[in-house]
Order: structure tokens, then C-alpha cells, then sequence
């Protein structure tokens, strides 16, 4: 960096000017509508992420947004060992049971075609954020899934400014705008009153999950994902996720000079160990949980 501003940018991100506007990622438009649809419908959401330190917060996310303005999801993590990475058939066939009629997923199926084909003769409509590498097809071009919307800026089709995002950012991306909307259709009932009742930029708070998310995935600390591994940091400073606490005060980690060290070193090999060594919705749990003595139970079981 040899301009003063380029210096300054490095070392000061700007919320204003690194954080970019979710719609301009290829494919948002219509999430969000579709979104909007199943809540005028009142169809049943689940939330289908991936079950490392990347797709785990990213669920926790979205299920934490949904709660928020009123519209609860159905959560699903496929198990590392017993099922495997990405979404299977049987995984849909078990929310179909429970009358779901939309999957969002985080941090998994960019190249899940075939499944996202058999929801399809389901009736369970598909959304896809991630961040992983579309696959090809045999004249070269990038195959994705017939997903009502694919949100990936590593699809060619996309002009994002920044593609390597993580999973969970992807995802906060869909809640921001989403909420953005929301804020705007009275036609939403209770779930447009809730969202108009939020503080502004109440989702600046979302950001200490993808926080974690950016610095745990190992992704590239430039463009935008410095920007949200800064601000994650702050916010994750002021945490009060029992869960976390429980896990800072047992390393006697202090919240207020936490680092990404912290995060890298301290926070992702607890939420990994999870499916590496049990069930990742315990990690899940951990980050979501509000109730101290529970959380504090899920943070000592990743111990």
C-alpha cells in the first residue's frame, strides 16, 4: 500500500464504504421475493447449513434473523460421519414430513443438482447460498442447481465485487436484504411490524457470527471480508452469547481484547470438534442457546 488512502482503508475499514449493497449479488432479487411469498403464505422455512465453523454460525444466523421478526425455521445439519457433506434426498424427505416448502441452505449445494432436482418433485422449493466452486458441465460452462436462486459470486454470471466471501457472509448478505424489504411491505402483518420495531442497523449485530465465519474459513482478509472480520470483532467484544462467554472465561480469554487469534485458535476448533467428534448441532446449539446453564452445558461438551 503506498497512497495514504489505500493505507487508511487497510487499516480503518469503512462500514459505509466496504460493506456492499446484497443486491447487487446475482440472483438476491428473487430470494428475497420468494422469501417474502412463503411468509404471506405462512409455508414452513428450514434452514440446511453445512456443519463446520463456517456453515454452523451461518445457521445460527439465519435461524436467529427468522426468530427475530416473528417466523421460526426448521433447522437441519447433515452429520459428517453418518451422512456426509451437502444435502441429501433422505435429509428432504424428513423436512417434507414437516411440511416445508422452502429450503435455504448455507454454506452447501452449489453443486447438489440432483437433489435440489428431487426437492423439486417434492414441492419443496430451493435457495442456495454458498461459496464453493460451481462444477462444469462437458462444454466447459458452470452447472448449477434449478434453484429459485443461486446466491454464489463465483458464478460467472454474477459481477459481486467481492468473491470470496465466506458461507455465513453469504448468508447475511439474504438476511440484510430480506430485512430491508420487510421494513417496506405492510402486507407482512406482525412480521412487517417487528421489522419496522428494529433499532437501525440492528444488522450490524448479526456480524459477530460472520466474524468468526471469515476468519475461521481462512478466506482472503481484503476487500469487503476485511471489512466484516473489523467489524465482527467489534461486535464480537461485546458478546453476549452465554455459550461464548462460558468457552472466553474457561480459556480466560477477555472478551473486550479478544483478536482473530481468539477466533482461530479458541472459538473454531470448539465449534469444528462438534462434527469431527459428535453431532454439530451441538455447536449450534452453543451459539444459539440463551439460556446460561444450557449454552454452558454445549460449550463444555465441545471442551
Amino acid at each position: 500500500f503506498v497512497t495514504k488512502e489505500a493505507i487508511t482503508n487497510f487499516i480503518n475499514p469503512s462500514y459505509e464504504n466496504h460493506i456492499g449493497d446484497p443486491f447487487d449479488i446475482y440472483g438476491m432479487e428473487k430470494a428475497v421475493n420468494r422469501i417474502l411469498q412463503a411468509i404471506k403464505k405462512k409455508e414452513k422455512i428450514a434452514v440446511y447449513s453445512d456443519y463446520d465453523c463456517d456453515g454452523v454460525p451461518g445457521g445460527v444466523l439465519l435461524r436467529e434473523f427468522f426468530d427475530t421478526i416473528g417466523y421460526p425455521v426448521e433447522m437441519y445439519i447433515p452429520h459428517r460421519h453418518n451422512e456426509g457433506y451437502g444435502v441429501h434426498n433422505h435429509a428432504i424427505d424428513a423436512l417434507k414430513k414437516k411440511k416445508v416448502k422452502l429450503i435455504i441452505t448455507v454454506d452447501l449445494a452449489i453443486t447438489n443438482i440432483e437433489e435440489v432436482a428431487y426437492a423439486k418433485t417434492k414441492g419443496i422449493d430451493f435457495i442456495v447460498t454458498d461459496h464453493h466452486l460451481p462444477i462444469h458441465n462437458d462444454e466447459g460452462k458452470q452447472a448449477v442447481p434449478d434453484a429459485v436462486a443461486v446466491l454464489n459470486s463465483k458464478q460467472d454470471v454474477c459481477t459481486y465485487e467481492d468473491d470470496m466471501l465466506c458461507g455465513c457472509a453469504v448468508a447475511w448478505k439474504l438476511a440484510c436484504a430480506v430485512l430491508s424489504r420487510l421494513k417496506t411491505d405492510e402486507s407482512l402483518g406482525e412480521v412487517y411490524t417487528k421489522a419496522r420495531e428494529l433499532p437501525e442497523g440492528f444488522e450490524k449485530w448479526m456480524l459477530d457470527l460472520v466474524g468468526i465465519s471469515t476468519i475461521a474459513d481462512m478466506v482472503p482478509l481484503q476487500k469487503e471480508n476485511r471489512a466484516l472480520a473489523y467489524f465482527g470483532l467489534k461486535v464480537l467484544k461485546k458478546t453476549k452469547r452465554p455459550g461464548l462467554l462460558h468457552i472466553f472465561n474457561e480459556q480466560r480469554v477477555k472478551k473486550e481484547n479478544l483478536t482473530e487469534d481468539d477466533i482461530a485458535f479458541t472459538i473454531a476448533p470448539r465449534i469444528n470438534a462438534a462434527s469431527r467428534m459428535g453431532d454439530p448441532i451441538q455447536a449450534h446449539h452453543m451459539l444459539y442457546e440463551r439460556d446460561v446453564e444450557k449454552a454452558e452445558e454445549y460449550a463444555r461438551d465441545l471442551e
